[in-house]
């Protein structure tokens, strides 16, 4: 059985997650907050980041969601695309507004956590919130949720409900980003993915 190494709340874990589940295979999803999880964690990725897709039978690694998709999309295509996906890593276009995305995404979790643990909004932390005001701002004038779902749909459905969950930002300043994550909730492909502690 696939096993997945990542947390509730990690919108990364998240986006192997939301794959899995289209697939409809079991896997298993080992957090790494339990001592079980961080020992394997520490076992198989010296980096310490998440999430990991462990597959068994192959003894594989695969580390970074990135890969992990691009691994699913080469193992499981046709059951992703019966499920509604199109997670070509050819597609240069869509590959690189999921870059954008992601880089936002990571701005606001380094901004949320400089904060949270007592920084002062200035210097490298101010210039996190603005890389991902200026790119929410730039996403809504070219994102719409359509099918079939490609990698930066992926991203961003992942990365705005990440963002509404730890309340990092007013969403309602991007209209259109509030109406694609409308549309990627209604769709369903998210569900039972939500992020959580």
């Amino acid at each position: 059985m696939r096993r997945l190494l990542g947390t509730t709340t990690s919108p990364y874990t998240r986006k192997a997650r939301v794959l899995l589940k289209a697939i409809g295979k079991p896997y298993e999803l080992v957090d790494i907050r339990t001592d079980e999880g961080a020992a394997t964690l520490k076992e198989v990725a010296p980096l310490g980041k998440i999430p990991i897709l462990l597959e068994d039978e192959a003894g594989t690694v695969v580390p970074d969601s990135t890969l992990i998709a691009s691994w699913l999309w080469a193992k499981e295509s046709a059951a992703l695309g019966t499920a509604g996906w199109d997670l070509d890593p050819q597609a240069f276009a869509d590959q690189a507004l999921r870059s954008v995305v992601e880089g936002a995404l990571d701005a606001a979790i380094n901004h949320y956590y400089l904060r949270r643990d007592g920084f002062a909004e200035t210097g490298y932390i101010a210039k996190q919130r603005q890389r991902v005001d200026r790119v929410l701002t730039w996403l809504d004038q070219r994102m719409e949720f359509r099918r079939p779902i490609g990698a930066a749909a992926l991203s961003l459905g992942c990365a705005l409900d990440w963002i509404v969950f730890r309340n990092v930002i007013e969403l309602d300043r991007w209209p259109s980003l509030t109406a694609f994550r409308s549309s990627w909730k209604a769709s369903g492909v998210g569900d039972g993915t939500e992020p959580r502690e």
